[in-house]
């Protein structure tokens, strides 16, 4: 196996959750030429992982809002750009509709995916997975692994497991020095939004966090999404103007920044994800999702804090029944005692 691609057209949690796949790739083949393909907001975090020696982007969901022959057109080169690269080994972590005509279509020698429904034509090898449960991307990755004989390394290590540029680091020294965070002060970072509005607490509640953080000599910055910029506003008419904050487009920052601070404080949202892999202490305030299929964390290093409620998980993106009880019942003094015992235990630690 001298060329192997590697696709990844996944969310932005599903694809950070895959890293000791990536990682195990390039430690199974140290010889090979190993090309990543990933959706075009990861590629500079590839480029920067040292797992790969060629990183592509690829979108379908932007090559949707375009027109067919467009489409068609674009799609047909990249298929040539793949096919030109003769990869011995074609492996879909994927396993949608577009990953696998990708694969299908690569030209690779071998071309593994995973034993999904209706994917059955795409790959040469079918990597049978367990029936009778649903599994999350992250346990199907890890089948995947070991069908390639690769033991995959766990995600949760100290010091994390994504390489943190030295451009990034630059940028959170700077960040701290125009915001006057000193190296003896406690910072925490905030990240307050989520892909769905049910997963997410309120601004009104993260407002008297802040405040009260701020009231013993904690200091705080958000971050978030570039789209999620001017939701920060509702934040800050009530903890306060001008608050630092970070929203930028690029991801290579955040990993800087999560690694400088003393805590990851957030909903669940893929940056918690990005926060774990540097090894940086995280606080998820969880809502409506089953938390053993979407925490792979331990529990000491990883908490939640939660309400426990008679409907979850229901995984439902906006709530018809229950009035958003999980969020509704979670006030600012749960999640302050459990900051408080978090920040307690790294200093011990």
């Amino acid at each position: 196996m001298k060329r192997i691609l590697v696709v990844k057209l996944s969310s932005m949690g599903d694809t950070l959750l895959s890293a000791p796949v990536f990682e195990a790739v390039r430690a199974g083949f140290p010889q090979a030429r190993v090309t990543v393909l990933v959706e075009p907001y990861l590629h500079e975090l590839f480029l920067h992982s040292r797992w790969a020696d060629e990183v592509l982007a690829y979108s379908s969901e932007g090559l949707w809002q375009r027109g067919f022959l467009l489409r068609a057109w674009r799609t047909g080169r990249f298929l040539t750009g793949l096919q030109k690269r003769h990869f011995d080994l074609a492996l879909d972590l994927t396993g949608s509709a577009a990953s696998s005509r990708l694969v299908s279509q690569c030209g690779a020698g071998l071309r593994i995916g995973p034993g999904l429904p209706g994917l059955n034509a795409s790959y040469d090898h079918l990597v049978p997975l367990p029936a009778g449960r649903k599994r999350t991307s992250y346990e199907t990755d890890l089948f995947m692994a070991r069908a390639l004989g690769l033991a995959p390394r766990p995600l949760e290590r100290s010091g994390g497991i994504w390489n943190v540029p030295d451009e990034a680091r630059s940028f959170a020294e700077t960040f701290w020095k125009a915001n006057r965070f000193s190296a003896q002060d406690m910072v925490v970072a905030l990240n307050p939004f989520a892909a769905y509005p049910t997963r997410e607490w309120y601004p009104s509640k993260w407002a008297m966090v802040i405040r009260e953080l701020d009231a013993n000599g904690v200091k705080t910055f958000l971050t978030c999404l570039p789209a999620q910029k001017d939701r920060l506003q509702e934040i800050e008419k009530q903890a306060g103007p001008s608050l630092p904050s970070y929203s930028g487009r690029g991801v290579l920052p955040l990993l800087a920044l999560y690694q400088k601070s003393a805590l990851w404080v957030g909903v669940n949202a893929a940056y918690r994800h990005l926060a774990a892999g540097v090894g940086a202490p995280t606080l998820t305030l969880w809502g409506p999702d089953p938390i053993q299929k979407d925490h792979p964390y331990s529990i000491e290093r990883h908490p939640q804090v939660l309400k426990e409620v008679p409907c979850r998980p229901c995984r439902l993106t906006v709530c018809v029944d229950k009035k958003h009880e999980c969020m509704v019942a979670l006030q600012p003094e749960d999640v302050l005692k459990a900051i408080k015992r978090s920040l307690k235990s790294l200093v011990r630690s």
